[in-house]
């Protein structure tokens, strides 16, 4: 694969950037930075692209939020069935 710096369809590129530059400079900034952000993730790899991904699962705090969620769901199951039991 050739690197852009080598490509003979440069110019054409550049183009292409310099029309999408005005459109951007027309556009809400919001829309613009979702824009840029996705794609910046488009060019990462696949390994940073998981690791950004899983980001937000770094803390502590999450993880007890997570397996505290899935603790009730469960209880409140096990609780559903001894009361159908305990009725019937």
């Amino acid at each position: 694969m050739v690197k852009l710096k080598d490509s003979t369809n440069k110019d054409s590129i550049k183009e292409q950037y310099d029309q999408l530059w005005n459109e951007f400079l027309n556009t809400e900034e919001n829309k613009v930075k979702i824009i840029l952000r996705n794609a910046n993730n488009g060019l990462l790899t696949k390994r940073k692209q998981l690791l950004l991904l899983l980001n937000p699962f770094k803390t502590h705090l999450t993880w007890i939020i997570l397996l505290a969620a899935l603790g009730t769901a469960i209880l409140l199951y096990v609780i559903f069935i001894c009361v159908a039991l305990l009725v019937e």
